[in-house]
């Protein structure tokens, strides 16, 4: 029988345990509202998600003092859209509010998003 390897108690919250760059719904899960600055809007080209999804660009938000960073939905960049215009060098140092919706629709099924306010 092969030994288990040596571990450590954990006792952090589940989103630690996904090694991923992209802000998650599992993240805020608990956290109620959380208000973010936005630092810029970057743009990653072939990227591969969760399960080897692919997209040949993304978008997404960079916010202050967060390591990880939120890929912007149409949903979430038509409210950035309409709150701060459509030039996103606008969007740098605005304030937003970021919150889990358990109903967001992806790819046929309802699961848990985020969304922005």
């Amino acid at each position: 029988m092969t030994e288990m390897p040596k571990g450590e108690v954990f006792e952090g919250r589940s989103a630690e345990m996904k090694d991923s760059p992209w802000l998650a719904s599992e993240d805020l899960l608990g956290a109620g509202e959380v208000k973010v600055k936005i630092v810029r809007c970057h743009r990653y080209k072939n990227v591969e998600f969760d399960k080897g999804r692919k997209e040949p660009t993304v978008y997404a938000i960079e916010f202050e003092g967060k390591q990880k960073q939120l890929v912007l939905n149409s949903t979430n960049r038509k409210t950035l859209v309409a709150k701060f215009g459509t030039d996103v060098r606008e969007w740098s140092d605005k304030e937003v509010v970021l919150f889990v919706n358990q109903k967001v629709r992806f790819a046929g099924k309802t699961v848990c998003g985020i969304r922005i306010r």
